[in-house]
């Protein structure tokens, strides 16, 4: 039996099929410039056509790259919209991230990163308020300020923690 194995690419997500033909364009216009040598004119045209070519090339890098930031970032909040503060948490984001405002609960937008992240918690994290409990939840806490004694308990000492190692 044999395996095949299968090597997945890296792809770029904004890099489209016209970018590709474009690049192709572009290589072949360089080695046009590169090879000739004997014609100074032909030369000078060649590369004069490169250099505007690779100009267009870049800018239409440029707007790919700006075209898939702005669609990820449209993505992310509505697929997961703890991504963001995940990153933050850990420290894997770059120090100049600017966060977009937000809509408030009153309408106004936040002002600035703290504001922003106090909405979002404030949002995702619900408030304990114990005037909201139902007869359920009142048990519950009763039930855990009780003191539970069992035959077994043993007091808590040094000694005891240094045996169970």
């Amino acid at each position: 039996m044999t395996t095949q194995k299968t090597t997945k690419q890296k792809s770029v997500p904004w890099r489209a099929e016209e970018l590709n033909t474009k690049r192709k364009r572009l290589n072949a216009l360089r080695r046009c410039y590169q090879r000739t040598q004997n014609n100074e004119e032909l030369r000078e045209n060649c590369k004069n056509t490169y250099y505007e070519e690779k100009a267009k090339y870049q800018a239409t890098i440029r707007k790919g790259k700006l075209k898939s930031s702005k669609e990820y970032c449209n993505l992310t909040p509505s697929t997961n919209p703890w991504n963001t503060v995940y990153k933050l948490a850990s420290n894997k984001t770059n120090r100049s991230l600017t966060m977009t405002t937000l809509r408030k609960p009153d309408g106004s937008s936040t002002s600035d990163l703290n504001e922003t992240m106090k909405v979002m918690l404030d949002y995702l994290i619900p408030k304990d308020d114990q005037t909201d409990d139902t007869d359920h939840h009142k048990r519950i806490r009763a039930e855990i300020k009780e003191i539970i004694l069992t035959a077994d308990d043993r007091d808590c000492t040094r000694q005891s923690q240094e045996r169970h190692r």
